[in-house]
């Protein structure tokens, strides 16, 4: 992130102008949700908008295109078109799971997609940082066509491996040496326990009675606690939602710039990793928040804590059936004595 930011140093964006009858429409709408739902039931406006925002993404295209990391130059890809995204779904829908819709691709809504979870067992592989598809190179398949390599070349063909530490516990092993190898994702960065690091947030506002407000993180997707000493008012927190929608936040990070006025007045707890559960301080919270996973974060097909729990512990904290099935249990706090 560091280098995307030197990147875009010095850099003013401005979109164009649209019709007036638009102009009028996008100045009522506040946060991105907003402008995403109101362009899907106005097409004038969405396609306005697009227009509007063609010079700045050729800026943005441009600027980063310019950055190389170990001498490899930064390639930018086109988004998916509404046609494209159309056509993977009745692909989808055609030769795998007919299930499976576009309103419904939420981890837990798949997992009830018998057919697609038997292709991805048997066709896919699922990592942090890459989904893979691969033939299986079965010849009775019916999702597959033939493969048609040859099958020395074909059973050349392997996964991309996860990075492993490697004897250095500074550097990472070189690709070569691991590919074709069986690894695990306990050495990716998202995934290790950091040293602890100092809190931004003064003593005392890291609590349920401070938070004022919730993130995603984009790189677990899981709900993190921003706090503040007093209650925001309304153009700090219009501030605030529009630098969520701005500066993308991963776990550990601050919620904005060093030179944002926010950046003393809103915080969100350091010492954090993407492995690390939800926060405790989120179910007792005073603001509204929705029950999710004490895990993984996932609000759909939570799992109901058994009477003889729930009379053992004073906080039973959610549980979904996906982390169930993946050996975890109901995370309790405060054994109740008999």
């Amino acid at each position: 992130m560091s280098i995307i930011n030197l990147g875009l140093q010095n850099v003013a964006l401005k979109r164009s102008d649209m019709s007036l009858d638009s102009e009028i429409i996008f100045k009522s709408l506040g946060t991105i949700e907003d402008i995403r739902n109101a362009s899907s039931f106005n097409q004038t406006l969405s396609e306005e908008l697009k227009m509007a925002i063609k010079n700045t993404q050729k800026t943005l295209k441009t600027r980063t295109e310019r950055l190389k990391l170990k001498n490899q130059k930064f390639k930018c890809i086109e988004p998916a078109a509404l046609e494209e995204i159309n056509g993977l779904f009745e692909i989808l829908g055609e030769k795998i799971d007919n299930t499976v819709t576009q309103n419904g691709t939420s981890q837990n809504k798949l997992r009830t997609c018998v057919d697609l979870q038997k292709f991805i067992k048997s066709h896919c592989l699922i990592q942090e940082y890459s989904f893979q598809i691969k033939k299986c190179g079965e010849s009775d398949c019916l999702i597959c066509d033939p493969v048609r390599l040859t099958h020395e070349i074909f059973n050349q063909l392997h996964y991309i491996p996860d990075p492993q530490i490697s004897s250095n516990p500074d550097h990472y092993q070189d690709f070569d040496s691991l590919y074709g190898q069986n690894t695990t994702e306990k050495d990716i960065p998202s995934k290790k326990n950091h040293h602890e690091c100092k809190e931004l947030a003064p003593s005392g506002i890291l609590v349920a009675a401070r938070v004022r407000d919730f993130v995603f993180c984009i790189s677990c997707s899981k709900l993190r606690c921003l706090f503040s000493q007093y209650v925001l008012d309304d153009s700090d927190y219009e501030a605030l939602q529009t630098a969520m929608e701005t500066f993308a936040y991963t776990c550990g990070s601050p919620i904005v710039p060093e030179n944002h006025f926010l950046y003393d007045k809103v915080f969100v707890r350091m010492n954090l990793t993407c492995n690390l559960p939800i926060e405790q301080v989120y179910y007792s919270c005073k603001i509204e928040h929705s029950q999710i996973c004490y895990y993984c974060g996932e609000e759909d097909n939570l799992v109901e804590p058994l009477q003889e729990i729930l009379s053992q512990f004073q906080t039973v904290y959610p549980l979904c059936e996906v982390c169930q099935e993946r050996g975890k249990n109901f995370f309790t706090k405060g054994k109740i004595q008999m």
